[in-house]
């Protein structure tokens, strides 16, 4: 799989392709405008619910930034794109016009944009600490997997297993409601169809899951739950303004 594209012009965003947009590294100017005019009263209020300075700035900033890829996706202003909570309570389009998705990990962000499949994305910072504890949110056989590496293995190992599940869990729509230790994510190359049982009795669902191109020390995985015929990985330029993408 090749790496991170700068967004092409005229790029169109078509059925059965899952797109993924990414924030150039490091802070910019454009950072602090996008979070003065592009978030709400009520992302403030969740930002503070964080605790932590850093999560709560990099929250708003991820909003914002999915406020502009959406924008740009849609060709409106990214002050017009408003959010709701869907069923199981994830971030949604109030007119759903696409599935999307979006994360943040130290300074990375990412958005996963489908026209018609649920979808989840996750990065991982390569500095979080592992701690041992965590196998047990990996399944038994995975369990078993890790604890044949090196122990300087672990980590990146874990890691990409971790954004995986999160990737999964997330465009299900249940998130945490299904534990995580009962998802098989180990995929041949990185891709393949996962089997997630859903809450309640509900069934099983079949999630494809990707890894994405690793850089600057992340791990990163998108997910989609329908058919994929074509996975792009873009880096968003924060100057595209309104774009003609339908």
């Amino acid at each position: 799989m090749g790496g991170w594209a700068a967004v092409p012009s005229g790029l169109v965003v078509r059925s059965g392709e899952l797109h993924v947009f990414k924030a150039p590294p490091g802070p910019s100017s454009q950072d602090a405008e996008e979070v003065r005019g592009l978030v709400t009263d009520e992302e403030r209020d969740m930002a503070e619910v964080l605790g932590r300075v850093g999560d709560g700035a990099a929250f708003l900033r991820t909003r914002a930034f999915t406020r502009r890829v959406l924008g740009w996706v849609l060709g409106r202003s990214p002050v017009d794109i408003e959010f709701c909570r869907s069923e199981h309570g994830r971030p949604a389009l109030v007119d759903r016009e696409v599935c999307f998705s979006a994360a943040y990990g130290g300074q990375h962000r990412l958005v996963a944009v489908s026209l018609d499949s649920e979808v989840g994305v996750d990065v991982q910072d390569g500095d979080v600490a592992y701690g041992e504890n965590l196998h047990l949110c990996l399944t038994e056989w995975e369990q078993r997997l890790l604890r044949r590496l090196s122990p300087s293995a672990r980590r990146m190992f874990f890691l990409s297993l971790w954004t995986r599940k999160e990737a999964v869990l997330r465009a299900t729509g249940h998130g945490l409601r299904v534990p995580p230790e009962e998802v098989d994510v180990l995929v041949d190359d990185g891709a393949g169809a996962v089997a997630v049982p859903l809450p309640d009795g509900a069934g099983v669902a079949e999630v494809q899951v990707r890894d994405l191109p690793s850089g600057r020390g992340a791990v990163a995985a998108a997910a989609v739950a329908g058919p994929v015929s074509a996975l792009h990985t873009w880096i968003f330029d924060l100057s595209l303004q309104q774009a003609h993408c339908h």
